[in-house]
């Protein structure tokens, strides 16, 4: 069975300067994209690990001959690329049903043109039964957290992996709303 090549990873703050250089390979870099962290192999023990206090980022690419991550910033959520985050940011701030809707838009925006390094083409190319279990995983780390502001990160986490499981199987989000709406009266 052939290893797989071990390739330099340069992590990158969000002005381009080189925070740390670490060791990277393809099972590295697959689930650092499934789990939205980093995961590097460890110079000394060959052993895949998560970086330092499991530092999420916008996006991590295989180069030619190396690997590249892009942090986030302080300000950024490590729910959303780069440029989800950037299309986000744009609508002024609106109700949640807007923000829904919007959030609905970019995952619809990302299932239609597939842009590589975002975690929400990973999800799309990785089929309908990942989803459903990577769905299933935020549902458990939900009702897991403990501490308020845990439970408010996981359960946007959850509401995401929804949007994007309604998207994969062609519900609209407003049929839940819809739902929801019923329930209310």
């Amino acid at each position: 069975m052939e290893r797989d090549a071990i390739l330099p990873l340069i992590l990158k703050d969000e002005k381009g300067t080189i925070v740390d250089v670490l060791l990277e390979s393809e099972k590295g870099h697959r689930k650092s994209i499934e789990q939205r962290i980093i995961w590097h192999v460890h110079k000394d023990t060959g052993r895949l690990l998560p970086y330092r206090e499991q530092t999420p980022f916008k996006e991590i690419l295989k180069k030619s001959g190396w690997y590249e991550a892009l942090l986030f910033s302080n300000q950024d959520t490590p729910t959303e690329s780069a440029e989800e985050s950037e299309e986000l940011s744009e609508a002024p701030e609106t109700s949640g049903a807007d923000t829904l809707g919007r959030l609905a838009r970019v995952i619809r925006q990302r299932r239609i043109n597939l842009p590589e390094g975002s975690y929400t083409t990973h999800l799309f190319t990785s089929g309908e039964e990942k989803i459903r279990k990577k769905t299933g995983e935020e549902a458990v780390e939900l009702i897991l957290a403990r501490e308020p502001g845990e439970i408010v990160y996981e359960a946007a986490d959850l509401i995401y992996h929804m949007l994007v499981l309604l998207e994969s199987l062609g519900i609209d989000y407003s049929a839940v709303l819809a739902e929801l709406d019923k329930r209310s009266r």
